[in-house]
Order: C-alpha cells, then structure tokens, then sequence
C-alpha cells in the first residue's frame, strides 16, 4: 500500500499531522512514495521521530526533530562508525579489533572508544559521525524497491553524538549522487569487472593520499571491483566514483568481467562490451585532472592536506570433507542438493508467505538453520518489512550463530590457510570469500576476523564455515 493509502488522503503532502492525532505510524513503499517526497513531506511538516528503511534484511533509521535530522544508523555492517572509519583511513583492523573487543565488554559506544584508545580525536570523531549519517542517508536513494515505517516519538531517545542536517541539503546531494551513480554504471555495470593501469602515470596527490595510493594500487588487473569495495571497507559510491575517474581519465582501462557470486551493496547490472574502451574525455586537462581527483580524495580521506576545493557530486569446488585441525571440531558435509534451492515462493498456493514461513519453522525444529535462512533470505528480498518475519529470520540467524560457534567454527581458535593465496587463484572465490582469506595469517582468532569484516556476523560465519568444508582453512589451537 502507498503513502496516501495509508494515510487515507487524496493528496499525501496534504495533512502530516495524521500521526499526532491518533498515534498510528505511517508506512509504504519507496516505489509509490519517493524517498525524496518522503523527506519533504516529513521537514514540511516538522515531525519528530523515526524513519525506518528495510530492504533485503537491512535496515536503516534515521531520526528527525521538528523536521531536521538529528541521528542515522544502519544494521548493515559495513555502513556502521567502526568500518566507516577503516573506509576513510582513520583507523586500523588492529584498532578497530581492539575497541570492538573492549565494547564487548563495556558496552560504550564504539567512538568514544576509539577515541580513548587514542585512534582519533573528538573532533575527527564528530566530523566523521556527521559524515557517516550523511552518507547513509545518501544510500537510501539507490533504493526503490524498499519499504518504509514512520514513528512519530516526541520523547525519541537523545544521541550521544546528534547531528544536524537540513533535509534540504540532505536531497539535493542526495540526488546529485544518484544521477552521478547512474552515470557511472553505464561503465560500471558488472561487479566482476578487472580494472587494470595503463602506461599513464596517475596524479602526484593520487600517490601521496593513503587512501588514494591503496586504491591504486588494488587495481592489479586481477581484482574485481567487487574484491576491490571489501578490501577497503568503502561505499559503493566513493569508491566506484574514484575508479570511474580513474577509467574516464585513462589511467587504467577494463581488462575482462569475471562471474563472480553477487554480493550486497555492488551493482548486478550484466555486463557490456562498449565499457571496455574509455571514453572520448579520457584527455582531460592535467590540471582539471588533477583537481577532480583532489576532490574525490578528500571524500576518501577527510585530514588530507589539500586545497579547499568546492564539494562536487565458479569451476565448481568439489566438496571435501576435511580431518578438522583440533579433533573435537566437527566439519559438516555440504548439503548434496539443497532442498530450499527449489522453493519458490510462487509454488506455495494462495498464502505463499505463511506456507514459506512453517517451511523455515520445520528447519528450524530440526536444528536445520542455514536451510531456514535460505527460505527467508529469499522472503525477505519479495516480503520487506513484515514482522513475523523479521522476528523468524532473527530467531533462525541467532539461532545458527550459537550452533557456528558451538561445533563449528569456536571463537578462539585459530585460523589457518591450506593452501597460499597464490595457491587459491585457481579456485573461483566469491569476493566475501577472498576477502576473509586474505585476513587469515595464523595470528588471528575466529572471532577477531568476524569483528574486522564488513559483513554480517551469520554470513561472516557461514563463509567461513563453507571454507572449511572446502578445505581451504582449518582450525588450530591458540
């Protein structure tokens, strides 16, 4: 149901003080009320509460007082303070590791952590904080085909790091970014593509900027653009805007599109034949040149020292059971033929929903839990939003993390490589997967490269777990 469904008016910007006289939330869908028309609706009417965006088992919330934006957050790892701060260069996996180990313990808020662990000072935190509820916020516009629920709250739960955005603002870069976004997946339109240099030398502040010189130097004409967002913990759009300049600059060309498994956050658009030659303005002016890159390097790293400059916008693996490292850890078989690889949610009669959902309960009673969440990956993506089962899907995920950890994959072992990472070439790795092997170095328990990576704790868990059944890693004692 729409925006105006719900509401029960002809005209939706007509009458927002609906939820003060009654209590009743708002809600719909992004396709029939645009976020950008969302925003508006609710700064004009200067409300106060909670906007909550759910897509594809993500959701993000952003809170409003009297119509300004005072606080975001985001359930999706990668989009949260601590790897946010990794995508810009501001702290270390090390660093990060060690505040998330104190939290655990603690409780207290990630930032305030690092800034006691001396990672970065309050300033750079605020700073920072501000910038990740922007950018947040800004990648919301990408998504069409989400769900929505407004909660009016007069008494909603102060920050403790509020900011202060004008919804204004907030759209007109939001907006710029979109159409920005869309321009570079005419180029970009396949997470396997292979970027590699050409003879052309990059800019001097390329070389000099952390961020910038890691990026480049990423690009190796073997890793895909998929591989490439993980290794530096960035958004989508920050980084695939600093490779597009690169490509529209001719400093490095498409080499190839691998097929690669899909992973959240990259673009599934197939890929084309005509982004494999830069386009005509690839002779763009050294100087301009030089600026554009300026520019999109202060987005990557806000304390580089720069002239202020005004924002613009699978070969199949056979499966092996492997003699476990540590014999009181049980390896699992993979499934022969997964059974909910054949559910669909249209072979379910007339209540396809409540059909799917006994399926998941019946894996679940039978401890069958990575079967459960297959059944309700796949309801989340066509039914977000729904209660039920959002609490079955926490209920299953919960419920396979304690098994993971019990007689899988125990949080304080070590992991260990079988093989080189030049030894894993041959195997077609999905980019979640080469980015966990590239973080195993025999130091490293199980739970440090859960905390370090910008996934999911069950996809995290359940990666690691088909790694190991591959024989890929194994586990050993600390």
């Amino acid at each position: 149901m729409g925006f105006s469904g719900v509401l029960g008016l002809p005209d939706v910007f007509g009458d927002l003080d609906y939820p003060r006289r009654n209590g009743m939330p708002l809600y719909g869908t992004l396709t029939t009320m645009p976020l950008p028309d969302l925003l508006q609706c609710l700064c004009n009417a200067r409300v106060t509460g909670t906007l909550r965006v759910e897509r594809n088992r993500v959701s993000k919330s952003i809170r409003l007082h009297k119509g300004m934006i005072v606080g975001c957050s985001s359930d999706d790892p990668a989009q949260r303070i601590g790897h946010f701060l990794l995508s810009r260069g501001q702290i270390t996996e090390e660093q990060l590791r060690e505040a998330l180990q104190l939290q655990e313990v603690g409780g207290q808020h990630l930032g305030m952590l690092l800034v006691e662990l001396g990672a970065l000072s309050p300033e750079q935190l605020s700073v920072n904080l501000e910038a990740q509820a922007e950018e947040t916020i800004h990648s919301l516009f990408d998504w069409d085909d989400a769900v929505f629920r407004f909660q009016e709250s007069e008494n909603d739960p102060a920050s403790a790091f509020p900011v202060s955005l004008r919804v204004e603002d907030v759209l007109l870069r939001g907006l710029q970014r979109y159409d920005e976004m869309r321009r570079i997946r005419e180029v970009f339109n396949d997470p396997g593509i292979v970027l590699e240099t050409t003879e052309k030398k990059p800019p001097t502040v390329v070389a000099e900027n952390g961020m910038g010189r890691k990026l480049w130097e990423l690009v190796d004409g073997e890793r895909t653009v998929a591989e490439i967002l993980l290794q530096v913990h960035g958004s989508e759009y920050v980084v695939t805007k600093f490779l597009f300049e690169l490509h529209r600059s001719g400093l490095v060309r498409i080499a190839c599109v691998k097929p690669i498994a899909t992973h959240p956050g990259v673009s599934e658009k197939p890929g084309s034949e005509e982004a494999n030659e830069p386009p005509a303005s690839a002779t763009t002016e050294a100087s301009a040149e030089e600026q554009t890159f300026e520019e999109l390097l202060t987005e990557l790293d806000p304390d580089i020292d720069l002239p202020a400059v005004a924002p613009v916008e699978q070969e199949d693996r056979t499966a092996k059971t492997t003699e476990a490292a540590v014999g009181e850890v049980p390896v699992d078989s993979p499934a022969d033929a997964k059974e909910t690889d054949r559910v669909s949610v249209e072979d379910s009669g007339s209540h396809p929903l409540e059909h799917n959902l006994e399926k998941a309960r019946r894996f679940m009673i039978d401890s069958e839990f990575e079967k459960a969440l297959d059944v309700l990956d796949r309801l989340c993506r066509e039914q977000p939003g729904d209660e039920s089962l959002r609490r079955l899907t926490a209920e299953a995920e919960a419920a396979f993390i304690e098994k993971a950890y019990r007689h899988y994959l125990p949080p304080s072992k070590i992991l260990s490589l079988t093989r080189t990472m030049d030894g894993l070439k041959t195997e077609n790795l999905s980019p979640s997967e080469f980015f966990l092997l590239s973080r195993i170095d025999e130091t490293w328990d199980v739970k440090s490269i859960i905390q370090i990576a910008p996934l999911r704790e069950s996809e995290t868990l359940r990666t690691l777990k088909r790694l190991r059944e591959n024989g890929l890693i194994e586990l050993k004692d600390p």
